[in-house]
């Protein structure tokens, strides 16, 4: 829905509901006779529209403001019988008698919410003949929580309610216009519920964002004052990318950008301009990329990840294509999509993870960029709201979302979504917004963007069923058709295979004894690395062969890489770091200490 259907829909109630309160994107620019204002001005030029004379605002630091308040507070209908209204009304009047001679249309009185009430009461059990309306901004903090409303707060409440609910039912007034009161607030839950709830009196409005058309409007009026280096008056396609990037913005973020392009020195394309903006004096790494680093993409990922070639080659085609801006051109011309998703399925402890961190380290500097999700962790229906963020009122809200804060802090990052099967099948709902729009909105309502991110999900699917005794291409077939039988028929979410496309990556098993051996060998090396680092003395690995023969044999081949890195640490980091503990004090710079098998077993001794 556009705002201009929400801004309908709130000047057909205006007049008709006696309150209406209007929540959700209130801090925009909105249109208004062919330029743009704040959301109090827009109501107010729909109450003129709807007839209303006077019209009023209040807020707890102004008070009321906007018309002649001494007509407004006068008015009084001799014949009618104020008895009934109690209290309130008598409070409402003495306030009155006592204000008038200060008051005028230019000065803000009545500041306490008593006040208010009492004067909106007023005029909506008088008879004003005047069409009068009133405009409680800042709404968000004029009630504590629900359950600790203090006793003048109950009261207040009360005292509006009834202005409603003794209202007369005349017939002869159909055709005539109610006094209005609107709230506008962030949220609907900063008022009570008990105010709104099954209240025929009270409607509510939600405005939304913009849609692309609004902003299209918006971006177009003003892309004169947009300095960037493209003629957005000849490049429509760039001006189709911008409208692509800023979805899900507000027009007062988009003329923020606008502003910010005319307060810096130069005129810079608009990704560059996007970039400074979001994310200061920060170069992004994709800018940063060229031929040559690319061109050593493979050699880089095969130092850490050992015997899955087909693995590494997808993962280069993949990032080829996001540096040559062509990923994902054929569904979308967005450019807001993640620059990369690959979906990585395969026994446990093949080096899912390990790639996952090399790619991290190869594209952006730092392996640390590799965010983590166990999704076991995410497998309760209220799950996603870990990833997001708690609704407002529930623990949690302030933290905000794991992902999203996430994200924030390191929009240059691999996102890694471990054993994805595990998840509620909720989550894939933010995961389906992740890769078709590149953006999920926070808890708190701020969007957070992962077109600088490169998403990978790894799972175990078919792992218990695939033989690992045949072919390579006959295992790449049937890990294929295990995940999309899992997306289609368990999960029925045909349409999230559909996002990750043809970017499935079956991983091979370990089952090679000279690849067992190889991995094992390369796993050795930070041993030795990290005791030559701390204690200045080398570490051999005699008869080496049999040492890994030592290892492998106690592994178990189901388990994959993982147990042999268990028996490494059985056979070698046990051992070695009980003889380092016994004879460091006799160590000498450059000395070597000697790993030797006798049986089964590993034994250590220095060389003199």
């Amino acid at each position: 829905m556009s705002v201009k259907n929400n801004l309908d829909k709130l000047k057909n109630q205006i007049g008709i509901k006696r309150c209406i309160i209007v929540e959700g994107s209130i801090n925009d620019i909105y249109e208004n006779n062919n330029g743009y204002v704040s959301l109090k001005e827009r109501i107010k030029t729909l109450l003129k529209e709807k007839g209303f004379h006077d019209i009023f605002t209040w807020d707890r630091i102004d008070g009321l403001t906007g018309g002649n308040v001494k007509s407004l507070t006068l008015v009084e209908d001799e014949k009618k019988d104020h008895s009934q209204e109690g209290e309130a009304y008598e409070f409402g009047k003495e306030l009155i008698n006592n204000q008038n001679e200060q008051t005028n249309h230019q000065t803000g009185h009545f500041t306490s919410l008593a006040e208010f009430f009492a004067i909106v009461r007023k005029n909506m059990l008088g008879n004003n003949p005047k069409k009068v309306a009133f405009i409680a901004d800042s709404s968000d903090y004029l009630f504590s929580n629900e359950q600790s409303l203090s006793e003048d707060e109950r009261v207040n409440l009360i005292s509006l309610s009834k202005a409603f609910k003794d209202k007369k039912f005349e017939q002869s007034e159909i055709i005539d216009f109610d006094t209005s009161l609107i709230f506008i607030t962030n949220s609907i839950g900063k008022l009570p519920t008990s105010f709104y709830l099954h209240n025929p009196d009270v409607s509510t409005i939600t405005l939304t964002k913009p849609n692309r058309e609004e902003r299209e409007k918006f971006i177009l009026t003003n892309k004169n004052f947009f300095k960037i280096s493209e003629d957005l008056n000849q490049d429509i396609l760039k001006l189709q990318d911008i409208y692509d990037t800023m979805e899900g913005w507000t027009l007062k973020e988009v003329y923020q950008l606008i502003k910010y392009s005319n307060n810096i020195n130069e005129r810079l394309p608009f990704e560059k301009l996007l970039n400074s903006y979001q994310y200061g004096d920060k170069v992004s790494p994709w800018e940063e990329m060229n031929y040559q680093k690319l061109a050593t993409i493979e050699d880089e990922l095969r130092k850490r990840v050992i015997g899955q070639e087909h693995a590494i080659e997808k993962v280069k085609k993949v990032v080829y294509k996001a540096f040559t801006g062509l990923s994902g051109v054929q569904y979308s011309s967005k450019r807001t999509k993640p620059k990369g998703t690959l979906f990585f399925v395969g026994p446990t402890g093949v080096g899912k993870t390990e790639l996952a961190k090399a790619l991290a380290k190869f594209l952006f500097g730092d392996e640390k960029n590799c965010i983590r999700f166990d999704m076991s962790e995410y497998n309760q229906e209220a799950s996603d709201q870990k990833l997001i963020g708690a609704p407002p009122g529930y623990v949690g809200y302030e933290e905000g979302g794991q992902l999203t804060n996430a994200i924030k802090e390191k929009p240059f990052s691999v996102l890694l979504f471990d054993e994805i099967e595990k998840a509620h099948p909720r989550i894939l709902d933010k995961f389906l917004q992740i890769l078709e729009d590149g953006r999920l909105t926070d808890n708190k309502g701020q969007t957070v963007s992962f077109s600088d991110s490169f998403i990978i999900f790894t799972s175990n699917i078919g792992a218990s069923e695939v033989d690992d005794y045949q072919p390579f291409d006959q295992i790449q077939k049937e890990f294929i058709q295990k995940v999309s039988d899992h997306f289609r028929t368990e999960l029925k979410r045909p349409e999230l295979l559909g996002r990750i496309g043809n970017n499935i990556v079956p991983f091979n098993f370990i089952k090679d004894t000279a690849f067992k051996a190889k991995l094992i060998a390369h796993k050795l090396k930070p041993i030795q690395l990290a005791v030559k680092e701390k204690y200045k003395v080398n570490l051999e690995f005699v008869e080496l062969e049999k040492i890994l023969t030592i290892i492998m044999n106690d592994a178990d081949d189901k388990k994959g890489g993982r147990d042999l890195l268990n028996s490494i640490e059985k056979h070698i980091v046990d051992g070695l770091s009980e003889f380092i503990f016994t004879n460091q004090a006799n160590f000498r710079v450059n000395q070597t200490i000697i790993a030797e098998p006798q049986g089964s077993v590993i034994n250590y001794t220095i060389k003199n």
